[in-house]
């Protein structure tokens, strides 16, 4: 294709000589599409962008259809190709590599510089250019990339993430792909976490680890699901007067909250109450309870739940 068909962008002063993909100085132009046969598919017309000799030379695939993508394809293999310098700050902080006893030829030069090629491949995947334009008329160009974030990194998928940290950080990629099925991509620190924690296991540990976070998933889906029951009826509770006395509405809920149907079962849980209610002052919290002792008590005549209850039926959901 003819050099006069690309489109060179608008480069702001403070942005001369300087790569739009990863921020490095530029010394070249990377003309995207590089072939004819897929200009007439791209949704913006042909570009002409200051780059690196690094970013011009990675590869990438021949399916990419758009400058933004291309961006996310080639931030991905700078990630790959400097998964080692980027894993540095999964490793070590700087205070920990300042204070290292790193000696000799080899590590002595890792102890002093290792720090700062961390840095700068790190804010090389970070760079997101400037917003593209030409003879200063705005490119709106949408990014029609679905890439997967983690801690500030663009990846170009969950996959591309957890194949990062298995090279970088020496996790095991069956426990961590099957910890984030479970736990789902939205906790993905979560199960990195857990990841860091067994990095060398055997099967049968990987099996019990995987049994006791589902168990726990479903144990905590249960308690959210008990909770949102609750609070759909929650603004149906009301005062409840007994023997001169009253069960404060806020008091009642917490008693379904804690399962707490009878007075003994309510005495068990005193101290928690007047935790819980602290706030309310001494004298307060103390009515409170009373009121709510009295209530639990008379409930355990049937007769009167059923018929002098207002929050019967919401007894009955619990």
């Amino acid at each position: 294709m003819s050099r006069q068909a690309y489109n060179t962008i608008d480069v702001p002063f403070h942005f001369r000589h300087t790569c739009w993909f990863c921020g490095e100085p530029s010394s070249t132009h990377l003309d995207f599409p590089h072939s004819c046969n897929i200009a007439s598919n791209l949704s913006h017309p042909l570009l002409s962008l200051p780059a690196c000799r690094e970013c011009c030379s990675l590869s990438y695939p021949r399916h990419v259809r758009s400058i933004w993508s291309l961006r996310a394809h080639l931030k991905q293999a700078l990630l790959t190709k400097y998964t080692k310098h980027i894993a540095i700050g999964e490793n070590w902080t700087e205070q920990e590599l300042i204070e290292s006893e790193f000696s000799g030829a080899i590590l002595g030069g890792f102890g002093k510089s290792a720090w700062q090629m961390y840095q700068i491949a790190k804010q090389r995947i970070a760079f997101n250019g400037w917003a593209l334009s030409i003879d200063d008329q705005s490119l709106e160009i949408i990014d029609d990339t679905a890439n997967f974030e983690f801690d500030g990194t663009q990846y170009l998928s969950i996959t591309a993430c957890i194949d990062f940290y298995v090279e970088g950080v020496g996790v095991d990629k069956e426990l961590l792909t099957q910890l984030v099925e479970i736990l789902t991509p939205n906790r993905f620190g979560y199960a990195l976490q857990i990841a860091k924690l067994n990095k060398r296991l055997s099967h049968t540990k990987r099996r019990q680890i995987i049994e006791e976070i589902t168990l726990q998933e479903a144990e905590s889906q249960q308690i959210e699901q008990e909770q949102q029951s609750l609070l759909s009826v929650q603004s149906t509770i009301t005062d409840v007067k007994v023997s001169g006395a009253t069960a404060p509405a806020f008091a009642i809920q917490w008693a379904m909250q804690k399962r707490a149907r009878t007075l003994a079962e309510l005495c068990q849980l005193e101290d928690d109450f007047f935790d819980e209610f602290a706030t309310l002052g001494g004298a307060a919290a103390f009515h409170s309870y009373q009121g709510l002792q009295l209530y639990l008590q008379a409930r355990e005549e049937k007769t009167w739940a059923q018929e002098c209850d207002p929050n019967y039926a919401v007894w009955l959901t619990i």
